[in-house]
């Protein structure tokens, strides 16, 4: 039987996108999994953000300071050949040697005990004086009980053991330099720098400053 060509359809104008197949709806099995397999992911990525280590640091360099050259062992022995181990430079208060000077004093009581040999005390004045004033001729150092001479200051108190001193360097003679010798000239003619407490004498000194050209006192 012939077809009805009384009726006419009209056309529609379509595009290729027109034609994609529409995304099928996801089955109950596939949401399930979809869900499962989001689940490990994230399990996965939590591990991995935890027990991964951290980033290593980059070490700071820490800068030394470059220490002082050590003197060389050969200058070392000559600064000990050059000094005198029976003259010894010593530092006192200068109202100390006026007593000495006048008598009144016969020890120099002092904490340390300086070598056996040591016979001349050379003494350096304090500030104001800041000067080698006196040179003291003297023996082997007492200690407490063995002074017994009440007529110098200090004696007593020394034998009973009221001073902080443990041993008495008796005054057995005394120089007076004609010309002290300052802070400054024995630095830049005898090479010595002034000392808190006691140094041993240099060569210079002993043979740049001698006793004949002293006044002895007594």
């Amino acid at each position: 039987m012939p077809a009805d060509r009384g009726v006419k359809v009209p056309l529609r104008q379509t595009t290729l996108f027109s034609f994609a197949k529409p995304t099928p709806p996801k089955t109950a099995k596939q949401v399930a999994a979809s869900s499962t397999q989001g689940a490990t992911d994230e399990e996965v990525a939590s591990d991995v953000s935890e027990d991964a280590p951290s980033p290593t640091k980059t070490p700071k360099i820490r800068r030394t300071k470059s220490l002082p050259t050590p003197q060389s062992k050969k200058k070392s022995k000559a600064g000990h050949e050059d000094r005198v181990e029976s003259d010894v430079v010593l530092s006192i208060k200068p109202e100390f040697t006026k007593l000495i000077s006048e008598r009144k004093k016969n020890h120099e009581y002092r904490k340390y005990k300086l070598k056996e040999e040591v016979c001349r005390l050379w003494l350096y004045e304090t500030a104001p004086t800041s000067a080698i004033t006196y040179v003291m001729e003297t023996s082997r150092p007492k200690v407490p009980g063995e002074v017994n001479d009440p007529s110098g200051i200090g004696n007593d108190d020394f034998d009973k053991g009221l001073k902080q001193s443990k041993y008495g360097y008796p005054v057995t003679g005394l120089y007076k330099l004609r010309k002290p010798l300052t802070t400054l000239e024995l630095k830049e003619r005898f090479d010595i720098a002034v000392p808190q407490g006691w140094r041993y004498a240099t060569k210079k000194l002993v043979d740049g400053a001698k006793l004949e050209d002293m006044k002895r006192l007594f």
